[in-house]
């Protein structure tokens, strides 16, 4: 196996992709090499086991000669001129809806029971230009790649369904991304309409080595001495029930986001209308107050003007800032930001700008973290919906942008924020 292990660095060397080769301290543990694929402006780490058969997979194809699509599970190549990425169906298996798929398009005829149907592993598309596109199971460097990159040691995936766009002459990642956006639409509409069979581009799954890295961090903040006590306290049926998808949609972010923010809104009109009060109580006790003159009633009928819609008080932003107030203070965001170093340094670097404008301070003991949070978890919502705020426009936040990878921290954030508004707003259970 030697020999295989240096024609594969070998090969490395020659396509310049950087490795590093690891030897646990446990000698029945095999060695391991790590090596980046290019996926745009970024690198993707994968992770090959010095056995047999992952080397034998990874010398059986031109897996250096193709680079990642960043979003995707997809890959391409300037030099064979292949774009593939892998197709998801909500509704069905990926192997299901292949065959059923192959049955409504290719109309194949009916066999005799005692006869063998060869399997269909590639249906031929439609194609136009000098494009050459199909639908079946993988190539053999996708299975490598994607496996590499997405299963670590467990192994490769050799059949999943991909779509694959040859002669596509693409020169860089984005036109290479922008054909298989392009086509992949097209084509998978056409069949939504067609065969109401809705199947899409597979997002970017997390690596074997996030999964591990984000697995690492969940167990630092595990409470050990934790006990679990009688049930004291109930929480309203709406909030709870986002709060529950938000927690089942780790691998939609965007979803996960907002079901924490709709989370802490089914509040706003309690805690806004209870800053409204403060208001006005302070206005009317006063002692300079006179219920006579009008510049003094009409800083009370102002105060009720902010009302939006009879329910709750302020624009949505002024909303989102009262709740967070009412459940949260400049203490415990300093106590949150600072738990995690890797999350202290996302915040303190700002390395989320392009999500939101909005920096957080978490260097500046004098800082409104209140403020501060609540004006970029405002903006963050108002991309994911595109609002059009008074204050200015949104850009849309799309689903497999570059962006949507980079929103783990402000999703713990939205999600600290929206526990810490369930305890408040609960009450002592009552059956």
């Amino acid at each position: 196996m030697e020999e295989k292990i240096v024609e594969l660095k070998n090969r490395l060397d020659g396509a310049k992709i950087a490795y590093e080769e690891f030897e646990p301290e446990n000698p029945e543990i095999p060695k391991r090499l790590l090596f980046d694929i290019p996926a745009g402006r970024e690198k993707h780490d994968c992770f090959l086991v010095f056995r047999e058969e992952p080397i034998d997979q990874a010398l059986s194809c031109e897996f250096e000669k193709f680079r990642f699509i960043q979003g995707y599970e997809g890959i391409w190549s300037k030099d064979k001129g292949i774009i593939e990425a892998e197709i998801s169906s909500v509704e069905n298996p990926s192997r299901f809806f292949f065959n059923r798929l192959n049955e409504l398009i290719n109309k194949p005829e009916k066999e005799d029971e005692d006869e063998e149907t060869e399997e269909v592993t590639t249906i031929s598309l439609p194609s136009f230009d000098d494009f050459i596109i199909s639908m079946g199971y993988c190539s053999l460097e996708f299975a490598f790649l994607s496996g590499s990159r997405e299963r670590g040691p467990r192994g490769r995936i050799m059949r999943r369904i991909t779509l694959k766009i040859e002669n596509s002459k693409a020169g860089t990642h984005d036109t290479a991304r922008e054909i298989l956006e392009k086509i992949a639409n097209s084509i998978f509409f056409q069949i939504d309409l067609s065969f109401e069979m809705p199947i899409s581009l597979q997002s970017q799954r997390e690596s074997w080595i996030e999964r591990h890295n984000k697995l690492r961090r969940k167990q630092l903040f595990v409470d050990e001495s934790a006990t679990i006590s009688e049930p004291k306290y109930e929480y309203d049926s709406e909030p709870i029930s986002l709060y529950w998808y938000a927690k089942e949609s780790g691998q939609m972010p965007i979803f996960q986001y907002l079901a924490f923010y709709q989370t802490t809104e089914f509040y706003f009109p309690i805690y806004s209308s209870f800053e409204a009060k403060q208001k006005i109580q302070g206005i009317i006790k006063d002692p300079r107050f006179n219920p006579n003159r009008d510049t003094d009633i009409t800083k009370i009928i102002s105060t009720i003007q902010s009302n939006s819609g009879g329910k709750s008080f302020g624009n949505e932003r002024e909303q989102l800032k009262a709740t967070i107030n009412s459940c949260t203070n400049n203490v415990e965001l300093k106590e949150f930001f600072s738990a995690d170093q890797n999350r202290f340094d996302f915040f303190a670097e700002n390395k989320g700008k392009n999500l939101a404008k909005q920096k957080i301070s978490v260097k500046n003991d004098t800082a409104d973290l209140v403020a501060e949070v609540s004006e970029r978890i405002y903006e963050i919502r108002c991309r994911i919906v595109h609002s059009k705020a008074s204050e200015g426009d949104f850009d849309v936040l799309l689903p497999y942008s570059n962006e949507v990878k980079k929103m783990n921290y402000d999703i713990e954030l939205i999600e600290f924020i929206a526990r810490k508004v369930l305890i408040s707003s609960s009450r002592p259970i009552k059956i």
